[in-house]
């Protein structure tokens, strides 16, 4: 199903060819969430995903591959619930993602690491009553450890604000990758942290953070390194193909992502100080 954005970077038809990359059979693209149904509650995420067929992700790029296959699998649609060890999984195999990125993305990989060791703590420890995102997050908060919506670091909870919030800019990011007229990835970067991260990071990371985008490859090296390919086998097909992939992954994250904030905001969790 794909996320309607409200903002700039809407998903519907803001660049010329995102309608060929969208290709369907019946009513599903080729990996991701039924297209064509807006979405305006938590409701699209009651169906079951439909299944990755493996051979429509016939590059070498595997680790792309596995991101979107982990991520399509960790809505529990009979529980109407994130599941919260196929969610760490998924965030796991986004880790390995973002390492083959390079430099540009060292720092947004050690974030992620680092959030998600305060998660898989909590997680291993009670793992029957951390099942779910919610039942986390609630047994966590009647812990007592938290301060209404301002959350206690490290924590659980506060791994997994900040890790979706990553997803979310990562998200933007790859979404920019798509088309080949956009912007430069620095400059796409630079736009995504700007929506995503900024206002929630304090001077030094402000400084931090857009220091470490400035690195950012030209999309042509970012399409190699996702797709897993040479720079000399980008043909046009084979860019076809890895952008099929990323907005696959994009599609997949959006509707998620706001069953997650949802999630926050109904516990009253959504903790907005700068860090």
């Amino acid at each position: 199903m794909i996320a309607k954005r409200t903002s700039s970077h809407s998903l519907s038809n803001s660049n010329g060819h995102l309608n060929d990359l969208l290709e369907f059979d019946g009513h599903y693209c080729d990996f991701g969430f039924p297209v064509g149904h807006a979405v305006t509650t938590f409701e699209f995420l009651s169906a079951t995903l439909p299944r990755i067929s493996s051979s429509k992700l016939d590059l070498r790029s595997s680790k792309l591959d596995e991101v979107i296959r982990s991520f399509a699998k960790v809505f529990d649609a009979e529980q109407d619930e994130i599941d919260t060890a196929k969610l760490l999984k998924a965030c796991r195999a986004h880790l390995e993602l973002m390492r083959s990125g390079g430099s540009a993305l060292c720092l947004v990989a050690k974030d992620l690491e680092s959030n998600l060791l305060k998660v898989e703590s909590l997680y291993k420890k009670s793992p029957m009553e951390c099942k779910t995102l919610t039942s986390l997050l609630e047994l966590e908060r009647e812990s007592n450890i938290h301060n209404g919506n301002m959350l206690h670091d490290p924590s659980a909870s506060m791994g997994l604000l900040w890790i979706r919030r990553s997803l979310a800019f990562q998200s933007h990011f790859f979404q920019s990758l798509v088309s080949s007229d956009g912007q430069p990835p620095k400059d796409a970067a630079y736009e995504a942290y700007n929506e995503h991260l900024w206002p929630y990071h304090g001077w030094m990371l402000r400084t931090v953070f857009p220091a470490s985008l400035s690195q950012m490859p030209h999309r042509e090296v970012f399409l190699s390194k996702f797709g897993e390919v040479d720079m000399e086998e980008l043909d046009h097909v084979t860019v076809h193909k890895i952008c099929k992939k990323l907005m696959a992954l994009v599609t997949t994250l959006e509707p998620l992502l706001m069953y997650w904030k949802g999630s926050f905001l109904k516990l009253n969790l959504e903790d907005e100080r700068r860090v």
